[in-house]
């Protein structure tokens, strides 16, 4: 018998949520993953083997802002799930932002930030750290994003707006830590060991570096072979559902 990823609402109605996660180090992964390519299954690989967290959370951007057009959630979701089927370190899940954060946390009557309530863990011991790609750790460093390091990754309390949305996804958990997936060519030292106000704690070389979504699409186009930059099962969710073609 296989090993499987574990579905976050079989553990909710299993009851088993509390008992899998407590004194635990969760990892939450967010991305377009539009699609999903071996780089993206290849920095989840690696925290598990390196034992920098017991599980992985892994979360498609919802949509709902102008950043990018993408793939609708639930086909982004059928490719997380058809990775991740068989790793029993990583979590999935089809709950949208707030239905997330409702499982994972509870509010926070102690603390708020820039005037907002926040949400603190739910479970006993239980940790949370964050896992973004270097372009996102170096957009820190720009002016316009100082505004956004205040919410980054906060637990702020996500409003009505964004409970289906790609900012109640980046607001939901409320991580202590990060782990950078440094791309090709990036350089993280102007960055001093921490990223919106926390700190970094670990970076791994992005497996698969010449692997990217635009790559992906552009490959598409042309009638090139993915069998080097994406998964069979993701592969045959593309076929199925005649994306960028």
């Amino acid at each position: 018998m296989f090993a499987q990823a574990l579905i976050l609402e079989d553990l909710i109605q299993d009851h088993q949520l509390e008992s899998t996660l407590s004194h635990k180090k969760i990892g939450y992964y967010i991305g377009s993953f539009d699609p999903l390519h071996l780089g993206h299954e290849g920095v989840v690989k690696s925290v598990i083997d390196r034992k920098l967290c017991d599980y992985v959370i892994v979360c498609p951007a919802w949509g709902g802002d102008t950043y990018k057009n993408r793939t609708d959630v639930k086909i982004r979701l059928e490719m997380i799930f058809a990775a991740f089927k068989h790793n029993p370190h990583v979590i999935v899940t089809k709950l949208s932002p707030a239905e997330l954060q409702n499982a994972l946390a509870v509010d926070n009557p102690r603390v708020t930030i820039s005037g907002k309530p926040t949400v603190m863990n739910r479970f006993a011991g239980a940790s949370y750290i964050g896992i973004i790609g270097s372009d996102v750790a170096l957009d820190s460093l720009k002016p316009e994003f100082k505004k956004n390091a205040t919410v980054f990754m906060q637990g702020i309390k996500i409003s009505e707006k964004y409970k289906e949305n790609t900012i109640g996804g980046i607001m939901a958990l409320p991580v202590t830590s990060f782990i950078i997936a440094q791309r090709q060519g990036d350089i993280l030292a102007p960055l001093k060991g921490h990223f919106a106000r926390r700190i970094i704690l670990d970076v791994l070389e992005t497996p698969y570096p010449d692997v990217s979504s635009s790559k992906i699409k552009a490959m598409l186009k042309e009638g090139k072979t993915l069998d080097n930059v994406i998964s069979p099962a993701v592969a045959d969710l593309i076929n199925k559902h005649n994306l960028f073609q």
